[in-house]
């Protein structure tokens, strides 16, 4: 196949901040939800996994953003599966506002049993993945190196609405939590280039994380544990939005 599933959407207050910018953590969701389409019409969507006790999880992911639409702007969303990889599916994403590209993402989803809460192996998927001959937009996510300053901590507990129907907190969600560390006058100057997100063991209800975030010039990284076991790794590179 040589053409990507695309959906268009109209950003609306929910997805907004108070700036009216889209959040870096509603554009992940906007991702997710394009992808959960993608696989329906393969018969691959939440119902049929379900019917085969597994769950598509995200294992890691990168965005990066040239520019972020603002309230009532309409993005068209492009997404297209990569080739296969041991316990790996690879997908892809383009953003697009008046034919221009303004953004790229790439994943890597595992499948997950539900009920051992374990990665599952790619044979247990209930059909067969298309391939697509459309090159990936950006590399594979790559590794996160800590900066050398000193931890700002933070205990975030687990809320109701971080959660989603896999029965845990929703990978988009340690999104909202980075950039919860930065105080409203912090986003209003400056926004979120690229994005890149480690997700290693998942964080349940009752669960409290421990934060550690870690500054060095434009880049931040959040490392999130349970314990001591770490669970999430991210790193955000800052710009400072246009016009400042």
């Amino acid at each position: 196949m040589d053409k990507p599933y695309s959906k268009t959407v109209t950003l609306d207050a929910s997805v907004c901040d108070l700036s009216g910018r889209w959040q870096p953590g509603a554009v992940l969701r906007t991702l997710q939800e394009v992808s959960g389409d993608h696989a329906e019409g393969w018969g691959l969507g939440r119902e049929a996994l379900l019917n085969a006790g597994i769950a598509w999880v995200l294992s890691r992911i990168a965005l990066k953003m040239d520019r972020y639409p603002v309230y009532g702007q309409t993005v068209t969303v492009h997404t297209w599966p990569g080739k296969t990889r041991h316990a790996f599916f690879p997908r892809h994403y383009t953003l697009e506002m008046d034919g221009e590209t303004i953004g790229c993402a790439t994943a890597l989803y595992v499948l997950m049993d539900i009920a051992e809460r374990k990665m599952a192996h790619p044979s247990r998927l209930p059909g067969q993945l298309p391939e697509y001959d459309i090159p990936a937009p950006m590399p594979t996510p790559g590794n996160i190196a800590l900066p050398a300053s000193e931890p700002e901590q933070f205990v975030r507990p687990v809320r109701y609405t971080d959660l989603d129907f896999n029965g845990h907190v929703n990978n988009t969600h340690y999104v909202d939590w980075f950039a919860d560390c930065f105080d409203w006058r912090y986003h209003g100057e400056n926004e979120l280039a690229q994005i890149i997100v480690h997700f290693l063991k998942e964080i349940c209800p009752g669960e409290e994380a421990q934060l550690l975030l870690r500054r060095e010039g434009n880049i931040s990284v959040l490392e999130g544990f349970v314990g001591e076991e770490p669970r999430f790794r991210m790193q955000g590179n800052w710009r400072q939005c246009a016009g400042e």
